[in-house]
């Protein structure tokens, strides 16, 4: 053999070896993955092998036209076809078969495209809203030109599967609002062209993995309520294009990693609801693109950074329900363009900074529940947009100006704690003055007759006087108590003698104020649960809900049962449970159980983005038993065992003074 042969064989043989490694490496998934891809995930998954019957179906000239020509949609055809029955589930409805033009498949029945085909290959796979109950099956990692991944909303179970990570084009993963559990698999480091990541509203566990720090196109990162535990990662910081993180309403411990003061296209930070601690660091002082900071509901201790005055585009401040100290920062006066303030339930000392007068746009100011001192400022009556305004439980002396009188519903004026100033309240102190800051009335646990010892609080008012304004102050004082004890707000919504109570003085208030006489407040005591739901039966449709500070009846409307009714939003129904003092746009529907049922309640809309509530009880003004919604999701969606009684249905939506259409959808199995 002449050496030129030899030389050519030799190199054939290369070739040959190098395509069976790369082959090993493959299948060999973690050990190979690491050796390919440091720095990147543990090791990435194999692709899943296709059953070549699937292959066969897709070759058959109908389900993919020209199926020579198109050998890659022929390979994503089949594995749509291995993963249609694990997304199905039980009960699930795709028209996915060989028997049909791939461009052709659709999911429950409707027009809606489930598939997407760019250039002779699937692109896009979207399930949203379908009706579905299965799990994410490995087999749609093998999608390899896939871009859009969109299962949210369909009541899935199950892990996410690690060959997801395999998805190299893939820009938008969607499994938000499902039933996921298990671990974030770190693979998902892997997609390196992700530019959104939501997993939110699902039953996720563990820790998040620092790999996620690798997505460097990332845009969004929604991970939020969840069951997540651990330190969020500094890599997290090294996510240069991120404009929105969500974290929030998981189970996260430890410091915020200073590192997310580099995200300089961060727009919104959300961690509030975790048990995070440590201070604030300063360096988020830096994010000069952010809007709202949410660190509400954690442990953080330390002072308030003034750096924090850096943030010029800051709407929304919500530090409250922490255990920071030391003075308000003076420097907050300069967030121009803020429109919340809430720093309650805090250990906050000191004077109300003059600076905060400056705060033109400044809707909702929320001091209560620290241990401020001074008096009260009288530049908050220049404050021309200020809707809410909360200073109870410091040791504040004074009164508040009475401008704000004109500009606040009466709603938000019981809940300044302090009378308006007036030729007699020039100099008034608290409603109730605080004896140590930090001290809350302790109700008295009584037991329920004929049942177990079951804590139920009593409330109990002395006599009204003849002074409208000592029955004002002492129907604030009680308000304050029951919404601002955990235990009282729990117990007050399970027993409807107390609410009754409240608005029995309410009513005497009212018939003071219009000159009638006083009648002594009788004094509510321990009522037996079980007795109030035998006697109180509300009816399908709401009484007395006409009046309501301007909601008409017409907004409220009784349920028969499951079905679907079509509304719209607009300005003359507003939410009872507004999340801020602006006015958000809502409908009431009511129904009522008689068994313990499993009811799915969806809120979807193509106009605005949904939130909705569900009460207790038949009216807008029961307590809130379990809410839901997403800044940018199309729909809601509560799934709950309910037990007999009655129920409303608040369909509102994310944002304040928002029209539009919707559908609600409501299924009851017993």
């Amino acid at each position: 053999m002449s050496r030129r042969a030899i030389r050519m064989a030799a190199a054939l043989a290369l070739v040959a070896l190098i395509a069976v490694v790369a082959a090993a490496l493959v299948m060999a998934g973690a050990d190979g993955a690491r050796a390919f891809n440091a720095g990147g995930a543990e090791g990435a998954a194999r692709l899943m092998p296709i059953p070549a019957q699937f292959t066969e179906q897709c070759s058959n000239g109908i389900v993919v036209p020209n199926p020579g020509d198109n050998a890659g949609l022929v390979a994503d055809c089949a594995a749509l076809l291995a993963s249609k029955e694990g997304l199905e589930g039980a009960t699930g409805n795709l028209n996915w078969t060989a028997y049909r033009d791939i461009a052709q498949w659709r999911r429950d029945g409707t027009m809606t495209r489930s598939v997407i085909i760019t250039d002779g290959r699937v692109t896009g796979l979207d399930l949203t809203g379908a009706d579905l109950n299965g799990v994410i099956p490995s087999e749609l990692g093998n999608l390899a030109q896939l871009e859009l991944l969109n299962l949210r909303s369909i009541r899935l179970t199950g892990v996410i599967p690690a060959e997801l990570g395999n998805l190299a084009n893939l820009t938008t993963l969607h499994l938000g609002d499902n039933r996921l559990v298990g671990e974030i698999p770190a693979q998902l480091g892997d997609l390196s062209n992700l530019k959104r990541l939501e997993l939110w509203s699902n039953n996720l566990t563990g820790e998040i993995p620092a790999q996620l720090g690798n997505l460097n196109n990332l845009e969004e990162l929604a991970l939020s309520y969840n069951n997540l535990t651990g330190a969020i990662p500094s890599e997290l910081g090294s996510l240069g294009k991120l404009k929105s993180l969500g974290l929030n309403s998981n189970w996260l411990t430890g410091e915020i990693p200073s590192e997310l003061g580099n995200l300089s296209n961060l727009t919104h930070l959300n961690l509030w609801n975790n048990q995070l601690t440590g201070e604030i660091p300063a360096q988020l002082g830096n994010l000069a693109a952010l809007a709202g900071l949410r660190l509400y509901e954690n442990r953080l201790t330390g002072e308030i950074p003034s750096e924090l005055n850096n943030l010029d585009n800051l709407t929304y401040l919500h530090l409250h329900e922490n255990r920071l100290t030391g003075e308000i920062p003076a420097e907050l006066g300069e967030l121009a363009n803020l429109r919340e303030l809430r720093l309650n339930h805090n250990q906050l000392t000191g004077e109300i900074p003059a600076q905060l007068g400056e705060l033109a746009n400044l809707r909702e100011l929320r001091l209560n529940h620290n241990q401020l001192t001074g008096t009260i400022p009288a530049w908050l009556g220049n404050l021309a947009n200020l809707r809410e305004l909360w200073l109870s439980d410091n040791q504040l002396t004074g009164c508040v100006p009475s401008s704000l009188r004109a500009q606040m519903t009466s709603w938000a004026l019981q809940r300044i704690g302090f009378p308006l100033c007036d030729a007699t309240t020039a100099t008034a102190t608290p409603t109730r003055a605080p004896a140590t800051p930090g001290a809350t009335p302790t109700p008295t646990a009584t037991s329920v007759p004929g049942g177990s010892e079951t804590p139920v609080a009593t409330l109990t008012p002395t006599a009204t006087s003849v002074a409208s304004g000592d029955v004002m102050g002492r129907l604030a004082a009680l308000e304050r108590q029951v919404a601002e004890i955990p235990a009282l707000r729990t117990q007050v919504a399970e027993i409807p003698a107390l609410k009754e109570q409240v608005s029995v003085l309410a009513t005497r208030v009212a018939r003071l104020e219009g000159g009638g006489a006083a009648t002594p407040t009788p004094t509510p005591s321990a009522t037996s649960v079980r007795a109030i739901e035998a006697t109180a039966t509300p009816s399908p449709t709401p009484t007395g809900v006409a009046g309501v500070e301007r909601t008409p009846a017409a907004c409220v409307q009784g349920l028969s049962g499951s079905g679907s009714v079509r509304g719209n939003w607009s300005g003359g129904c507003l939410s009872a449970n507004p999340p801020s003092s602006a006015d958000y746009y809502a409908r009431f529907y009511t129904f009522r159980l008689d068994a313990a049922s499993e009811v799915t309640i969806t809120l979807s809309s193509n106009d605005a983005v949904p939130y909705m509530y569900l009460l207790d009880g038949a009216g807008r003004g029961g307590a809130i038993n379990q809410q839901v919604g997403a800044a940018t999701a199309s729909s809601a969606r509560i799934s709950a065992t309910l037990q007999p009684g009655a129920y409303t249905i608040e369909a509102t939506t994310w944002a304040s003074e928002t029209v539009g259409d919707f559908t609600l959808e409501v299924e009851i199995a017993r």
